[in-house]
């Protein structure tokens, strides 16, 4: 399952022909499409929260691979970045599971802006393991995904010149 999810995400972030259809389906199998991991701003107490009020549904405390920038600390004015990478360490985070995030994506895709990219990650709560969206910073995350490569970030950034 990782490894769909390092495909699905690599055409999240344009590093791979985008491939619409094998998303779709694969969140739909996964509930992912029903599923939001919060580190940040929206996590529950956070100075965003309200933004998924509306959303209502049932959250969960869990855990989710990624480099948190910064140490992690979130505070009111400011929140780390994630740079995506499964095999990082776990990070404290929260689960909202609603049916309603399918006619949301585009307005909280919206909100997060062109930094950040959607993408897929396991998230863990207990024994049991999710698949859900995250939000992640675009940059960063490319250049794990290609260090999961065996790329060299800088000359693939040359290739692409």
């Amino acid at each position: 399952m990782l490894a769909r999810i390092i495909d699905i995400n690599r055409r999240r972030i344009g590093l791979d022909a985008p491939a619409p259809e094998a998303d779709k389906a694969f969140s739909s199998e996964t509930g992912a499409c029903n599923r939001l991991c919060v580190y940040g701003r929206m996590r529950p107490g956070g100075p965003d929260e309200a933004v998924l009020v509306p959303l209502g549904g049932e959250w969960s405390e869990g855990t989710f691979p990624g480099y948190l920038q910064g140490g992690g600390v979130c505070t009111i004015d400011e929140c780390p970045g994630l740079a995506w990478r499964p095999t990082s360490e776990w990070n404290h985070g929260f689960l909202l599971s609603s049916g309603q995030f399918p006619d949301f994506w585009n307005e909280l895709d919206g909100k997060e802006g062109d930094a950040y990219a959607r993408l897929l990650t396991p998230f863990r709560v207990g024994t049991q393991e999710f698949v859900a969206n995250i939000y992640a910073s675009k940059s960063a995350s490319e250049a794990q995904l290609l260090m999961i490569d065996g790329m060299n970030v800088h000359d693939d950034a040359d290739f692409r010149l």
